[in-house]
């Protein structure tokens, strides 16, 4: 049975080369991808599409290769969304995919555990994250 797939050199990067083995030379550049959503996307899909697209392109992580992958994202998470005001019910075939695909982006809690953001530093006890003042 298959491990995990291979983390993104850029999310490596992000995280501070945790592992600190000798990242891959040579990766393809596929070069920074257009911030405009495709024209293909639903509405509800667009609306999603914007604070992803940034987020990603401001960590590196938005390119030619990825940017269909990101339109099937949002487009998954749309749809999801309409099912759920349309039935009250859940898709758990389609939120399987959803977890999937955003993973491989950084977007779930666990996947972000391991990435740094330069110049953001945390609560000195790490709680500040969780819990507001006051």
């Amino acid at each position: 049975m298959p491990g995990p797939g291979k983390k993104p050199t850029a999310l490596k990067v992000l995280a501070g080369n945790p592992g600190k083995k000798p990242l891959p030379e040579g990766e393809p550049n596929y070069g920074n991808a257009d911030l405009m959503p495709p024209e293909w996307l639903t509405e509800g899909a667009k609306a999603r599409w914007e604070p992803l697209a940034r987020a990603l392109q401001v960590n590196g992580l938005l390119n030619e290769a990825n940017r269909e992958v990101l339109a099937g994202y949002v487009t998954m998470v749309a749809e999801f969304a309409r099912k759920v005001e349309q039935t009250g019910e859940a898709d758990l075939k389609l939120m399987q995919q959803i977890r999937l695909v955003a993973r491989e982006f950084g977007f779930t809690p666990s996947s972000q555990a391991g990435i740094a953001t330069p110049g953001k530093k945390q609560a000195d006890d790490g709680k500040g994250r969780f819990f507001k003042a006051g």
